[in-house]
């Protein structure tokens, strides 16, 4: 089996500073891995660097994920006394080994297979979460989301969240940049759609918060252990499908030469908010590009490709 594929992405967004972190390391011998994602907040001038060593710390420690856990506790504090964050870390000894995932804060750990689809392990240590499990409504308990109740910096042993996760063929970390912005269903649809290009999967989960108008740094970390090449033989992404219908589209006289048969495939990708997202970025075809342009809060559904608009 062919070792796993790690891609990260990360950007900073409208904040002064880039305060997310993140660290992975492969273990060649085992197939192993483990990885690490860390927020940072607060207005201490180390809470970048305090981030970074707590995630660096957890993908180096011995023992269990919540070991890691400890051990970044230790380190931050030590190091950078004053600073704080969240943190999500999971480790798999091997391909075929359940997955071991710790965390504490609203850092995130999602595994994705096709027969099990997406699926969140971790639980939110939130203000707004603990008033979800109240069953109080949503829109209430979201202005609770940016407070939260564990942190690396105040963390105990009976207070880092634990799971375990059956191995998968894509581990998912995100930070509250993309999370809090990207609707779960979106999300799920993302994945599936990028599972075999990890690279190609944490930019479109970037640029996805960045349409949604997120406001906070945004990280995404995929592990694969089934990466796919790009290339002839890959699996279609969506939108790529739609586009096998539209052969005549590109080249002078485009305008002229719209088809009309093929609108229905262009109104489809126009409603279809997941290939939405990706087009700019990922259609060539014949080396001719397609994009698709729409409101961002997905409403209006107005599509223009390659300079016509309908």
């Amino acid at each position: 089996m062919s070792p796993p594929v790690i891609a990260t992405d990360t950007d900073q967004g409208p904040r002064p500073s880039q305060q997310d972190a993140y660290s992975h390391r492969l273990e060649p011998a085992s197939g192993g891995w483990r990885a690490a994602v860390a927020d940072g907040f607060g207005d201490h001038p180390d809470t970048r660097e305090a981030a970074q060593l707590a995630a660096d710390t957890a993908t180096t420690a011995s023992g269990e994920a919540v070991d890691a856990v400890l051990a970044a506790h230790r380190a931050i504090t030590l190091v950078h006394p004053g600073t704080d964050c969240v943190m999500a870390h999971a480790r798999q000894d091997s391909p075929d080994e359940p997955i071991d995932i710790a965390w504490v804060g609203d850092c995130r750990v999602w595994t994705w297979s096709p027969s099990e689809g997406l699926r969140q392990h971790t639980h939110d240590h939130t203000f707004g979460q603990e008033l979800r499990d109240l069953w109080v409504a949503d829109d209430l308990a979201r202005v609770g989301d940016h407070a939260v109740t564990t942190s690396v910096a105040t963390a105990v042993l009976d207070e880092v969240g634990t799971a375990t996760a059956p191995a998968a063929d894509l581990t998912l970390f995100t930070c509250d940049g993309i999370h809090d912005y990207v609707d779960e269903r979106l999300l799920a649809e993302l994945v599936t759609d990028h599972a075999h290009d990890p690279a190609t999967l944490v930019q479109v989960l970037v640029d996805a918060a960045r349409e949604a108008e997120s406001t906070d740094n945004a990280t995404a970390l995929v592990i694969s252990l089934t990466p796919e090449p790009a290339g002839p033989g890959a699996p279609l992404t969506r939108q790529e499908r739609l586009l096998e219908g539209l052969e005549s589209f590109g080249g002078p006289g485009f305008g002229e030469r719209f088809p009309g048969s093929n609108e229905h495939l262009l109104r489809a990708l126009s409603e279809d908010r997941a290939a939405g997202i990706a087009c700019d970025r990922f259609l060539l075809r014949d080396g001719t590009t397609y994009w698709c342009t729409k409101d961002s809060d997905h409403t209006d559904h107005h599509v223009s490709w390659h300079g016509v608009t309908w």
